[in-house]
C-alpha cells in the first residue's frame, strides 16, 4: 500500500519505527503505537492518523459531565483529580461541545431513528436568553403527555410569526388532522398564530401561568414574613388570592364564571391597583382558560413548561462562554437532545419517575448512563476525525 506525505504530499520511502501517542481514555491514559513512515523530504509521519490526544470515550465522558454540571471549571477540576494531569482547558471542552453537537443528529433526525408516538396534544412556550447584549427566544413545542420535544426555534422575538414557524414544523410531523388540542401561556403572538393556521384545535390557556402572573403582582408570598404590609394588607390580600383561585380551579364552568364576577366586585371594592391589574390580566382572554370543561381529555393547566424552563434558564446563562454566534445553536442541540433522553427522578408524576421523555413515547431504548455513547455506537459516529 502506498502512503503519501501529509505535508508534502510525497511517497512515503521507508517506514521509520513506530510511534508512541498517549490519548485520553474514559478513565486513563494510554499509550498507542502507531507505524510511522519518512518521506524523501524526511518528513515523519503516521498515515491515516489525525494525531488526536483524545478517544471517543473521553470526549463523550467530558461533555456529559458539562451537562451534568454545567461549569468548565469544574469539568477540568473532576478530570484533573482523576488523571492526576493538566488534561484539559475550557477552549479544549468548548470544542469538544462543538463537534459533538455537530456528529450527534438532530431533532427531526432523532424522530426519524425512533418513530415516538405522539399523543395529538401541543404545548407551547418561548424561554428567553441574551447573549452578547442580544436578546433571543427559544419557542418550544411539547407533546404534554409525555413531556418530549416536538419543535424547537430560535428566534429574535416572540411573534406571531416565529409561532405560526414553530407550529408550522410540529403540525407537518403529527399531521394537522392529528392535532386534538393545543396549551400555552396566553402570549398574543401564539394565540394569534393558532387562531390562523389551528382554528378549530381546542386551546386551553394554562391557568397555573395565570397565577403565576398573578403572584408577580400581588405580593401573595411576601404575606407570612412581611413588615411592611399592615394586618388589614395581609387579610385583603389572603382574600384576594381565595377569590382568585377559585375562579381558575373552579368544579364547572358556570362557577369559574360566577366566581370571576366576585372577583371584580371585591376589586372595585377595594380600588387596590394590584389587585386590578391582576384582576384585568385574568379576564383577558378568560375564555380560554375554561376549554378543558368542554374538552374532557384536557386539563385546567400544563406545568411542564416551568420545569423545562428551569432546566434550561440555568443552562442557556452559560452561552457567554461561548465565542461564535453560530456555537448557540449547536448547545441549544445539545441541550435539548439531554433533555430528551434523560430520566425523571422527582416527578410528581409517579409514571414518568425512572423513564425518558422518549421513553413515554413508547420507545424502548436498551440501558445506557451516557446517551452521547448510545447514540455513538448506534450511529458509529466518530468524535475524533
Amino acid at each position: 500500500m502506498v502512503f503519501y506525505c501529509p505535508k508534502c504530499n510525497l511517497e512515503a520511502i521507508r517506514k521509520s519505527g513506530k510511534i508512541r501517542v498517549e490519548k485520553a481514555t474514559r478513565t486513563n491514559l494510554q499509550s498507542f503505537y502507531f507505524q510511522s513512515y519518512r518521506c524523501m523530504n524526511n518528513h515523519l509521519f503516521i498515515p491515516n492518523h489525525n494525531q488526536s490526544s483524545f478517544t471517543n470515550s473521553f470526549i463523550e465522558y467530558v461533555v456529559a459531565l458539562y451537562l451534568r454540571s454545567l461549569s468548565l471549571n469544574t469539568v477540568i477540576q473532576i478530570v484533573r483529580v482523576q488523571f492526576e494531569k493538566d488534561v484539559l482547558s475550557k477552549e479544549t471542552i468548548l470544542t469538544f461541545i462543538e463537534t459533538v453537537s455537530d456528529k450527534l443528529p438532530t431533532l427531526d433526525d432523532i424522530d426519524n431513528i425512533y418513530h415516538p408516538k405522539r399523543s395529538g396534544y401541543l404545548s407551547f412556550d418561548g424561554v428567553w436568553f441574551k447573549y452578547r447584549n442580544k436578546n433571543f427566544v427559544l419557542l418550544i413545542c411539547f407533546d404534554p403527555k409525555t413531556f418530549d420535544v416536538v419543535e424547537a426555534k430560535i428566534e429574535t422575538d416572540e411573534t406571531q410569526a416565529g409561532y405560526e414557524r414553530l407550529i408550522t414544523e410540529a403540525v407537518n410531523k403529527i399531521g394537522a388532522v392529528n392535532v386534538r388540542g393545543c396549551y400555552g401561556d396566553g402570549d398574543r403572538g401564539l394565540i394569534k398564530a393558532l387562531n390562523h393556521l389551528l382554528p378549530h384545535a381546542p386551546f386551553q390557556l394554562c391557568v397555573f401561568h395565570k397565577e403565576l402572573r398573578m403572584g408577580q403582582v400581588v405580593p401573595v408570598k411576601s404575606v407570612r414574613f412581611s413588615r411592611q404590609l399592615s394586618p388589614f394588607q395581609k387579610h385583603d390580600i389572603k382574600v384576594f388570592q381565595l377569590l382568585f383561585r377559585e375562579v381558575i380551579y373552579a368544579k364547572t364552568k358556570d362557577n369559574s364564571v360566577k366566581a370571576l364576577e366576585q372577583l371584580k366586585k371585591y376589586c372595585d371594592k377595594t380600588q387596590d391597583e394590584r389587585f386590578l391589574k391582576a384582576y384585568r390580566s385574568l379576564a383577558y382572554n378568560f375564555k380560554y382558560t375554561l376549554t378543558h370543561f368542554d374538552n374532557l381529555n384536557m386539563e385546567r393547566d400544563n406545568n411542564i413548561i416551568e420545569g423545562f424552563n428551569s432546566i434550561i434558564k440555568r443552562r442557556l446563562k452559560l452561552l457567554k462562554g461561548f465565542k461564535k454566534p453560530g456555537n448557540i445553536e449547536k448547545y441549544i442541540k445539545l441541550i435539548l437532545l439531554d433533555y430528551r433522553f434523560h430520566e425523571f427522578v422527582a416527578s410528581e408524576n409517579k409514571r414518568r419517575n425512572g423513564r425518558t421523555p422518549l421513553g413515554l413515547t413508547g420507545i424502548i431504548l436498551p440501558e445506557y448512563y451516557n446517551f452521547i455513547k448510545l447514540l455513538r455506537e448506534s450511529l458509529k459516529l466518530d468524535f475524533t476525525s
